[in-house]
């Protein structure tokens, strides 16, 4: 559950022309986080991956952000009892030019039956359901993701592409039962589109998962496509659907909508971010919602 909050991994942009006669604008980007697509490809939105932030800035300015996000999230996820799962992020990012570097280490307490492991972006990866015949509680520091992004912009038309990389590494301690105690990877590919106050968005990732002793995980794909809605400059709305693969043919595949709302807070460098999600297959929650805040680490004017 754990990318975002609000707030969830990768920037998304657009570059353009001012159409008075005579006058050129400086390339603009609508700078978001973690990628448009908060699932960042893996089972439930994460409260480091979903978009912390979106304000014009040149193309050659370097950003330096840090933001704290929490979600909860419940469901029968296909099985018998009832799921329940409390994840917060701390995660930092830091973009130079067309690069970004990022990282995310998450709380959990998930308390259930079956075998959950913390994913990509402090995601739960359900394993398999009712394991225990009694719900248990599993909590503490799940495992670190490091991720890399390079942003490819169009000189000629608003068309962003990003191809990103993420590395979740086995951090979590064996007695806190949230580890897989392996190494997972994930590869992807995000494309906008911005058309006035609105940027229309798909991203396609795909996740390599590292095999227990008990339990053979399954590589798969993971999709999204949405939209982004410009208030101002510094408040957004975005919504999107998501699906990605189940880890292991125990479980079902997971597909859900999202829904949140980021807004800068005036006068400070902190964003707040709130979003809400709806499971549409047995293999996501039922619902999740959580909040976000991100604090802008550049010198500014406070606005």
């Amino acid at each position: 559950m754990g990318s975002a909050i609000a707030a969830l991994a990768a920037s998304q942009a657009a570059a353009a022309q001012d159409g008075r006669a005579g006058v050129t604008a400086q390339p603009i980007r609508f700078d978001v986080a973690a990628p448009l697509s908060p699932s960042s490809g893996t089972s439930t939105v994460s409260p480091s991956s979903v978009p912390q932030a979106m304000e014009r800035m040149r193309a050659d300015d370097t950003t330096a952000d840090l933001s704290l996000g929490t979600i909860y999230a419940q469901g029968k996820f296909g099985t018998g009892s009832t799921t329940s799962i409390w994840s917060s992020a701390l995660g930092a990012r830091l973009r130079v030019g067309d690069w970004t570097l990022s990282a995310s280490l998450p709380w959990m307490r998930i308390r259930s039956r079956s075998t959950i492991f913390t994913g990509i972006d402090s995601t739960p990866i359900l394993v398999a359901p009712d394991t225990a015949p009694v719900r248990r509680t599993n909590q503490g520091f799940g495992d670190l993701t490091l991720g890399a992004s390079y942003t490819i912009i169009s000189d000629s038309t608003p068309l962003e592409v990003q191809l990103s990389g993420r590395a979740k590494i086995n951090t979590a301690t064996a007695s806190s039962r949230l580890s897989s105690g392996e190494n997972d990877y994930a590869a992807g590919v995000d494309v906008s589109y911005p058309i006035g106050k609105v940027t229309p968005f798909a991203a396609f990732s795909y996740r390599f998962l590292g095999d227990t002793a008990l339990y053979r995980l399954r590589d798969g794909p993971a999709a999204s496509a949405g939209a982004s809605y410009a208030l101002d400059s510094n408040s957004f709305l975005l919504a999107s659907y998501h699906y990605s693969r189940a880890a292991t043919r125990l479980v079902d595949d997971a597909h859900e909508l999202f829904a949140g709302a980021s807004t800068r807070l005036r006068g400070t460098p902190l964003r707040a971010t709130g979003f809400a999600t709806v499971g549409l297959s047995r293999g996501a929650a039922a619902a999740s919602a959580g909040l976000s805040l991100s604090l802008d680490l550049r010198r500014r004017d406070a606005r």
